[in-house]
């Protein structure tokens, strides 16, 4: 069997928290799948202007959420209307630069539409909650 050849600089792993609120949003395969392939524009990240394997440039407008600075946690915004929902947000955390598997790791916590600019205390602290699930069952015995 053939080996597929990783691309990118990450592998973006949803987590079943996400999977599960992107399937809440969107009841639609097809929607839940348009979804993935934003998603899996942060194969590139951080590189400006980062292209795909056919040459397209691709389009990722994301920041880190200011009030968990230092936690590695970022918003990846989407600007297109998927299943009648717009202003689209994945929450996403950069793993542990030191485990390659092979591949560093970029986990997506949440899926969510964004009706209000800031964060809510709760949402912030359900996003802290979300990476220290990933981090002990994927981190703590790793390293």
């Amino acid at each position: 069997m053939e080996r597929c050849n990783l691309t990118g600089n990450f592998r973006v792993v949803p987590t079943p928290q996400a999977k599960a609120s992107n399937a809440k949003l969107h009841p639609r395969r097809s929607d839940q799948m348009e979804v993935r392939r934003h998603a899996l524009k942060l194969r590139f990240w951080p590189l400006r202007h980062a292209a795909d394997e056919n040459g397209k440039v691709l389009d990722l407008d994301y920041s880190w959420i200011k009030a968990l600075k230092g936690l590695d946690i970022g918003e990846l915004r989407i600007h297109d209307t998927i299943g009648g929902n717009n202003n689209l947000r994945l929450i996403f955390f950069v793993g542990d630069m030191r485990v390659k598997d092979p591949l560093p790791m970029i986990w997506i916590l949440e899926v969510m539409q964004k009706k209000r600019d800031e964060f809510t205390a709760n949402q912030l602290k359900i996003f802290k909650a979300k990476r220290i699930i990933v981090i002990e069952r994927y981190y703590n015995y790793r390293i």
